[in-house]
């Protein structure tokens, strides 16, 4: 008896599972592929513009501060991920010989070390922490989204501007676009 029960709720299961498979979530959010194609495109357009292609290593240096990802979209992103698009940018371009040959020195806005030094487990400041910044680095979120009973789809907009704080002049700015769509019911 107890093996026909056994089996018996082996079976039901083993059924249950077949018939109930994982929902197919539909989303028109912003991944970590965006993140990627963003700030290298991003990192690319900074390295050749004007501004960076007329500095050398003997220009007196620019201090660069980043601020987070201001967003003006209906998408909720966290407060990490609003950084995290900044600061992929910053390492990207810190990786590579840009900040030697163009004197560039890219700090930490010191409101954001504490969290920072938490992650790393560190408790000695960079040098440069509490350097003046004599540019910022900052991105907007912009999104045109329409919705529909057939499905959603939200055009993206980020655009990245590298502003002198002196006369707040714009020194260099690029825009990365995409359009993301999905069918049916949404989940976003």
């Amino acid at each position: 008896m107890r093996a026909f029960a056994a089996a018996a709720m082996i079976a039901a299961v083993v059924s249950g599972a077949a018939g109930c498979s994982a929902p197919r979530v539909q989303t028109t959010f912003l991944g970590s592929v965006d993140l990627v194609d963003m700030t290298d495109r991003m990192g690319e357009s900074l390295t050749g513009s004007a501004a960076m292609i007329e500095r050398s290593a003997s220009s007196d240096p620019w201090v660069v501060s980043c601020s987070k990802v201001a967003n003006h979209t209906n998408q909720i992103i966290p407060d990490g991920e609003k950084w995290l698009y900044l600061a992929r940018l910053r390492a990207r371009l810190a990786q590579s010989r840009l900040a030697q040959e163009r004197s560039i020195i890219w700090i930490i806005p010191a409101e954001r070390w504490p969290a920072i030094a938490g992650e790393l487990g560190v408790s000695e400041e960079p040098y440069g922490l509490r350097l003046p910044p004599t540019h910022v680095l900052t991105a907007e979120f912009h999104a045109l989204t329409n919705t529909s009973g057939q499905g959603r789809t939200d055009a993206y907009l980020c655009s990245y501007q590298l502003v002198a704080l002196g006369d707040g002049a714009i020194v260099w700015e690029d825009k990365w676009e995409v359009k993301r769509a999905a069918e049916g019911r949404t989940y976003d």
